[in-house]
């Protein structure tokens, strides 16, 4: 019943353009997202939905069309016009763009796209790589510079450098690419010797944070020049596990099972620990938004449980061979859409699993989705 309402929802929100993130006219949501667009039409591939597929081709290729100079992608488009972010720009519009359309490009075996778009797939990663700043191989993102645009991380951000390392891999395989291949490779252990503790002797990027930092079950959020963020990022965790980064998956189960312990649900927040207006963090919380305030916390990236990442980590889990958790989290999202309506909705508080933000979201159709998807 409710994959019949998720498929309703994302077929509903194709447009001439693309899939946008929603069909609901609220504040930007009805605009081709890189993001939203190149996740959904991701979900599409994995389930081959030809609808859905057809409208990742779409996004691909309005998004291509707006391409800045520099190689950036646009976080959105609506119509004539292209938004790269207002405070500041989203570093993961262009990430996403790069593997929805590498993706897209093996699926399809579209060889006329795939030289079409060749020299903007490559501008594009010109672009990243200035945005490294010093060479060294992982890529800075501003705060507020990718999808949790409300939030409080900045710096290397794992979930950022992962999507990179997941764009360098994919267009390596469709392009034949040594060089990118070799690139991808580096990034996954850039990343693996940076955001975890480990036994390696291998210099690290901040020494002296690094021996200050203490052990977790999972991937540190982000490094920056005044130490890292320890907090648990589920999107940036999820996203490695898929993609078969090393980590002990059997701390980070018992982690998982503790988190849905203290919470008292399946609906696992998407940053924690919750930041209050106690904590220095916020300061950084309190300005950082567009149209209202959404941080409070248990709310939106403050705790909020987003099922479009629960669905990431789910895939991930059960490609891993943990297919345990996924039952958990996909039977206490069907419970809440049997309870609470199944429109849809962005994300849960976690206090009290309110339905709350933007209704009718492809992002929250797709996450649900993706948590039916065999590995």
């Amino acid at each position: 019943m409710f994959t019949e309402k998720a498929l309703e929802v994302i077929e509903k929100a194709i447009s001439g353009q693309g899939i946008l993130a929603s069909s609901e006219k609220k504040d930007n949501y009805a605009r081709v997202w890189s993001r939203d667009s190149m996740m959904t039409g991701i979900t599409g591939i994995l389930i081959k939905n030809q609808t859905i597929v057809d409208g990742l081709e779409k996004s691909i290729k309005t998004l291509a069309d707006f391409q800045a100079e520099n190689g950036q992608i646009p976080s959105n488009v609506y119509g004539d016009k292209a938004s790269y972010g207002t405070l500041v720009g989203r570093t993961d519009a262009t990430i996403w763009w790069i593997i929805g359309a590498c993706e897209y490009i093996v699926f399809s075996k579209n060889e006329g796209l795939k030289e079409t778009l060749k020299e903007k797939i490559y501008n594009a990663f010109s672009c990243l790589k200035t945005w490294e700043f010093n060479q060294r191989g992982l890529l800075y993102s501003p705060l507020g510079g990718n999808w949790a645009d409300e939030y409080v991380t900045s710096g290397y951000v794992l979930y950022d450098n992962v999507l990179r390392y997941w764009a360098l891999e994919k267009a390596s395989e469709v392009y034949e690419d040594e060089k990118l291949k070799s690139l991808a490779q580096e990034t996954k252990k850039l990343i693996e010797n940076n955001f975890k503790k480990n036994s390696s002797d291998v210099a690290k990027y901040h020494e002296t944070a690094y021996k200050k930092a203490e052990e977790k079950p999972y991937f540190w959020a982000s490094l920056n020049a005044n130490g890292y963020d320890e907090r648990f990022d589920l999107a940036g965790n999820a996203l490695a596990i898929l993609l078969g980064f090393d980590l002990n998956l059997e701390g980070f189960s018992s982690f998982l099972e503790k988190l849905s312990v203290e919470f008292n649900h399946w609906m696992l927040p998407v940053f924690y620990p919750i930041i209050f207006p106690k904590d220095a963090d916020w300061n950084l919380l309190e300005n950082n938004y567009s149209y209202d305030f959404k941080n409070q916390p248990y709310q939106f990236h403050n705790g909020g449980s987003w099922p479009i990442y629960l669905g990431w980590l789910c895939l991930g889990l059960k490609k891993r061979g943990y297919e345990e958790i996924p039952l958990k989290i996909l039977n206490q999202y069907e419970q809440l859409l049997s309870e609470k309506g199944s429109s849809f909705r962005e994300y849960y508080s976690t206090d009290q699993l309110i339905p709350s933000g933007t209704d009718q979201l492809c992002f929250s159709a797709s996450g649900y989705l993706l948590m039916k998807v065999l590995p």
